[in-house]
This record gives structure tokens, C-alpha cells and sequence, in this order.
């Protein structure tokens, strides 16, 4: 199962880095490779060519003092510079595949588990900077902490 952690903003100008980024989390023990985000319009088709940025990782245990006294472990993805290209009404939809390397045709990759974000508003002019919740501010000041996962900081 994979859980939305860090929202995207819910209003973004169109072609400026969404911020908060978007952090995805699963157990450690879930059985996929990688995590990717497709741009969904209200009408569930995939826009391929309007989402930019990283648009897949893999994930990795955050190795901090707070993951290691509660025994936690939770892998996280980080989406640290995604931007939407045109203005419109969107979601993310969030899927995490496994490679499978005994596929008839090469290796191929399949669907774990898939979710969505809250909706996105992007707009041809500027917005302002949405303010992470404190739960998520305290995950995003832990991810940049333990470095690795590119958690960019505040435009503001």
C-alpha cells in the first residue's frame, strides 16, 4: 500500500515547481521497485506531456533517530520537482510497480498499488506559496535532515 504523506499544493502557477513536494510512503516490506506519478485531468485520462520533473524513483528507509526509537519501517519517495505545463483542474495518481524479470517478452513491470492526490488547480498566474501542515513541515525537516531524498526548501 502506498500513502500520500506531503500533499501536493492545491494551487500551483502553471510551469512553477510544486511546493510542498509531494512524498509518497509504504512499509518496507511491500513488494514493489519503484514509485511514479502520471498527471490525471478530470476526466481520467493521462496526460503524458504536461507533468515534468522527477516523474519516478525508488524509495528508501529515512534512517533518522525518530524512524529508529519507534522501530519504524517506512520507505518514502520524494517528488521534489514536479510542474504542471498548462492550466486545468488535476490529480496525481501514484502508482508503485515491481519489475518482473521472468516475463515472456523481457522484463516487464506490473501494478502493486496504486492512489491519488488531492485535487490541483493550476492557474496562468502566480499563486501564493502553500504552508505545509506542521505533521508534514516535521516529515519534510526529517527528510532533508537525512539527506539523499532532495527535499528542496521554501521559494518563499
Amino acid at each position: 500500500m502506498v500513502t500520500v504523506e506531503v500533499q501536493p499544493p492545491a494551487q500551483v502557477q502553471a510551469g512553477a515547481v510544486m511546493y510542498p513536494p509531494l512524498v509518497i510512503s509504504s512499509d518496507s516490506g511491500d513488494a514493489y521497485d519503484f514509485v511514479q506519478v502520471a498527471l490525471v485531468d478530470p476526466y481520467g485520462r493521462v496526460l503524458d506531456d504536461q507533468l515534468h520533473g522527477t516523474l519516478s524513483t525508488s524509495g528508501r528507509a529515512l534512517n533518522d533517530r525518530a524512524s529508529s526509537r519507534s522501530g519504524d519501517s517506512t520507505v518514502y519517495s520524494v517528488f521534489p520537482d514536479l510542474a504542471v505545463s498548462h492550466a486545468g483542474a488535476y490529480t496525481l495518481r501514484v502508482n508503485a510497480l515491481r519489475m518482473d524479470y521472468n516475463s515472456a517478452d523481457g522484463a516487464g513491470a506490473f501494478l502493486t498499488a496504486s492512489t491519488f492526490t488531492a485535487q490541483i488547480m493550476v492557474y496562468e498566474q502566480s499563486v501564493a506559496t502553500e504552508i505545509p501542515s506542521p505533521d508534514e513541515q516535521a516529515l519534510l525537516r526529517r527528510l532533508r535532515r537525512s539527506g539523499g531524498f532532495g527535499v528542496p526548501r521554501s521559494p518563499r
